[in-house]
Order: C-alpha cells, then sequence, then structure tokens
C-alpha cells in the first residue's frame, strides 16, 4: 500500500525514502552530506552526518525514540508541528514502512560518547546471532547494538536494510543510474548538501559525488538545451497563508483549527534560441512531473507580467490581443520549487 509495488519501483521507493530522511535534516540545516552504499549482499546502507535520530527515551512509551520512530507510523519528525518545517518522504511513515518490508535493519546513531543501536527482523526489534538477515534471531526491545567511540560535536544516523524476500519479487533490485540521477537532482535543489553513491556490487567499485552551490540556478544551466536569449533569473520569495486543518484538542478529539503556515518560493527562469520548454517542478525536493498548482500559478502569472509590462511600454497596443502562454513559455528552462509543511500530492503513492 505505501510503496505502491513489490519489483524494483517499490523496492527503490524504500531507499528513496532512508534517503529523504537524510535530505530532510540537510533541508532543517543540520546536514551537510549523505552516503548511499550498495553492498554486494542485497543491503543499502545510508549515512547522514545530521542530528541523529533520538535514542532517549520516549516518556508515553518508556521505549528509545529511535524504536519509536522505526516502529509505529507517524511518530517521525514530520508530526505534531515537530522539528521540521518542510520535508519529503511518505508524510513520516517512511522509516517504519522500510523497516516492516526489511528482512533485518540496522540503525546506529552516532552521538557522543558513543555509537548507538538496535536491530530489527520484519519491523521487530531484537538481536541477530550473526552478521546478515540470516540466523537465530532473538526478540528484545531497547538500544541493544555498541559501536566505538564518537568525537565530541559529531553526530549522524547510520541506516542498513536487507528487503524481504518474501515480499519483493526475485528480480527487484536497485538501479544505479536511477540514484545517480535522483542525487544528482536534490543536490541541485539543496545547495550545500553533497550525495555521494557508491555501488560495491561489481568487480569495481563505482562512485559519484554531487554537490551545487549554485542551486537551482546551476539547475537550470545544465538542463538548457540551447543557446541562451537571457541570463538567469533567479526570483524568491516567502508569504504566509492560513489553512484549517484537523487537530487533536485535549479531548482527545479531532477539531478543525487554523493554523498559520509559511510558504517558500524558489525559481529560475532563463530564455534560449529553441522552441521547447524545459520545466522541473519540486514540492519540498519531491520532484513532481505531473504539474501541480504550484506549475499551473507559475504559469499564469509569467503570462500576466508579460502581457502587463508589454502594455505599460506601448509594446502592445490598445486593440492588441493579450500574448499567449504558449509564446511566453517558447524556450523557456526553469526550475520552480516550493517549500511548505504537510503539502497534499494528489499522485503520492
Amino acid at each position: 500500500m505505501y510503496i505502491g509495488s513489490t519489483d524494483t519501483r517499490g523496492l527503490m521507493h524504500c531507499v528513496w525514502e532512508i534517503i529523504d530522511n537524510g535530505v530532510d535534516e540537510a533541508l532543517a540545516g543540520a546536514a551537510d552530506r549523505v552516503e548511499v552504499l550498495l553492498h554486494p549482499d542485497g543491503s543499502v546502507e545510508v549515512h547522514d552526518n545530521g542530528r541523529g535520530i533520538p535514542t532517549d527515551k520516549e516518556p508515553r512509551t518508556g521505549l528509545p525514540g529511535v524504536e519509536v520512530v522505526a516502529t509505529k507510523l507517524h511518530a517521525g519528525g514530520k508530526f505534531g508541528g515537530g522539528s521540521y518545517v518542510a520535508t519529503g518522504g511518505l508524510h513520516g511513515v517512511g522509516l517504519s514502512v522500510v523497516n516492516a518490508l526489511s528482512s533485518r535493519m540496522d540503525i546506529d546513531v552516532e552521538r557522543s560518547p558513543a555509537v548507538q543501536g538496535l536491530s530489527f527482523q520484519r519491523g521487530v526489534p531484537g538481536v541477530f546471532a550473526e552478521e546478515g538477515p540470516g540466523g537465530d534471531f532473538e526478540p528484545r526491545s531497547g538500544l541493544t547494538r555498541k559501536g566505538g567511540r564518537v568525537a565530541k560535536g559529531r553526530t549522524g544516523t547510520r541506516i542498513r536494510f536487507w528487503p524481504d524476500r518474501q515480499i519483493f519479487t526475485r528480480d527487484a533490485t536497485y538501479v544505479y543510474d536511477e540514484l545517480v540521477t535522483r542525487a544528482r537532482q536534490t543536490s541541485f535543489i539543496v545547495p550545500g548538501l553533497e550525495i555521494v553513491v557508491r555501488d560495491l556490487r561489481g568487480e569495481e567499485p563505482v562512485e559519484e559525488s554531487f554537490k551545487h552551490d549554485g542551486g537551482i540556478t546551476e539547475f537550470a544551466d545544465f538542463l538548457s538545451p540551447d543557446e541562451p536569449v537571457t541570463s538567469i533569473l533567479r526570483l524568491q520569495g516567502s508569504d504566509t497563508f492560513t489553512e484549517t486543518v484537523p487537530l487533536l484538542d485535549d479531548k482527545g478529539h479531532m477539531t478543525p483549527q487554523e493554523i498559520e503556515r509559511e510558504l517558500t518560493v524558489d525559481v529560475a527562469v532563463r530564455w534560449g534560441t529553441g522552441y521547447e520548454t524545459t520545466l522541473r517542478s519540486f514540492v519540498n525536493v519531491i520532484a513532481t512531473p505531473k504539474g501541480g498548482t504550484h506549475v499551473s500559478g507559475f504559469e499564469t502569472a509569467l503570462t500576466k507580467t508579460f502581457n502587463d509590462v508589454m502594455r505599460a511600454s506601448k509594446a502592445l497596443k490598445v486593440n492588441d490581443p493579450d500574448v499567449m502562454k504558449d509564446d511566453v513559455l517558447e524556450g523557456l528552462t526553469s526550475v520552480v520549487t516550493v517549500r511548505l509543511a504537510e503539502p497534499q500530492f494528489e499522485g503520492q503513492t
């Protein structure tokens, strides 16, 4: 239900979920590096240098925070007005869903003085008798893995999971090129974030690293298929809006309440000599290939602005018809990104 299928697409969705957790840390300004390793034994490891998933006891359950996040739906930092303003991923259910679909998952949190962690088998916390997903498993709650010492001030999270082959089809596999494409795209949208993808499955390890401090200005330049007519124009702004959302009240009932949200918009545009329109759009780092209200709004505003300016400068006479949207978008390369809390994705898996 959550990942859409049990073939390669669904398996890749699991990888995106774990990577998106690291990217969310970067969006919050707490991380600047995410590393992805594809191991020969079919497991995937993702390491970020963010704040580290909390290991303290969670008051309501008495369990370590990391165990709650990995076993309960809607327990991540995306809920209850928590630590994230804008996030990608499956609305905070990502880690627990991937955990339930893994024959083994190891989570290690790096925080001074030492690494602490725990293992799971198909979502159940416990201890494995040996390395990898095979062998005896003893269910046990709490932090059961102890690692080496961690230098003061250094933090991070390392997650490694082996997908459950009772669920995923035999030919479901990780597609390196897809990982690289998405890593490059994300590094453009989150300036200063370095994403490393390393494939250890072949005879020779393959590695690619991406970091773009110029953000979507560099992305628009990368996407441009033709010679430039204009330089790249960057349009940025933010505003607030009021949204009615159901919230838990003191009596435990869901009641509609008005919340003030912040919306940040960042757009890069340039026109070239060609006739094609190249437009990429994103909401909180999630690509929206089918567009959405953010794209419709952008195209409408762009067309209106062109007409207003052309009328003001008398390039269009009083009786001339308005310039059409298709004319304005011709030869345009643009990247449209918006960030907001809890967006509604129509095409969400």
